[in-house]
């Protein structure tokens, strides 16, 4: 019964953080991406999950620093529920964009399922799902991409599994 009521305020506490995602949070400029992806990391790794990380260099960043850090927790979350135990999260600089990948190897989600997950209260058969979730993890993220101006990839990984990319828009300093 305990699991129960623990899994239904889970699931309570992600609808409401869907339904109020990013309404009043300012976005703040100069914040470190790298930062907010370590800390996320780091609060796993005390629960004892084993997360690699690899953070290359980013500028600083206009980012909603909350719904920054909820994106960045469902995709390892997601990851570790799903990922077959070896995940690793990485930050670049590409081009234009900030980019953080979550990497599992997991069965990953078939290719004609990808833009289904990202809908919320949409999971993928229960068997996978193990019977728990709310189905809006993915569409929270996808959310919090977006309105930072950017995107969520749902890609094989080479080798098996999954690869999670968020791409976010590096945009340069106004000049003086």
């Amino acid at each position: 019964m305990i699991q129960d009521i623990e899994d239904m305020d889970a699931i309570i506490s992600q609808f409401l953080n869907f339904a109020r995602e990013g309404g009043n949070e300012p976005s703040r400029s100069g914040e470190d991406l790298n930062h907010i992806v370590a800390s996320v990391c780091q609060r796993f790794s005390r629960s004892g999950r084993t997360i690699n990380t690899r953070l290359g260099e980013l500028p600083p960043l206009t980012l909603k620093p909350t719904a920054t850090q909820r994106m960045i927790t469902n995709l390892v979350d997601n990851a570790l529920r799903y990922g077959g135990g070896e995940i690793e999260v990485t930050t670049e600089h590409a081009g234009d964009s900030a980019v953080v990948r979550v990497l599992d190897r997991g069965p990953g989600i078939p290719d004609n399922e990808v833009s289904r997950v990202m809908q919320p209260f949409t999971r993928l058969e229960a068997s996978r799902a193990g019977g728990k979730g709310s189905g809006l993890g993915l569409a929270i993220v996808e959310r919090a991409a977006r309105m930072h101006g950017g995107n969520v990839k749902l890609l094989r990984r080479k080798g098996g599994g999954l690869e999670a990319r968020v791409e976010l828009p590096v945009v340069p300093p106004k000049a003086a």
